[in-house]
């Protein structure tokens, strides 16, 4: 399954933040953009730091991301 169909499966759009964790700290992102195969995302924040990132081709893979409600 792609990231955009894992997208679509779990009901997560444009605007939905999702957190997940690589071993490093969580990172946040919010998802500007759900295409055929691939989404865009920006980073919300990083090991509870803030962050400036701008959009960009995320994967959803190497993490197990959660939808933050």
């Amino acid at each position: 399954m792609n990231d955009a169909q894992k997208c679509r499966v779990n009901g997560w759009k444009a605007g939905t933040r999702l957190i997940g964790d690589e071993g490093y700290g969580e990172t946040v992102i919010e998802i500007t953009a759900v295409g055929e195969s691939n989404i865009l995302a920006r980073q919300i924040s990083h090991d509870g730091e803030t962050s400036q990132r701008s959009e960009a081709m995320w994967t959803l893979t190497h993490r197990e991301w959660r939808a933050l409600t």
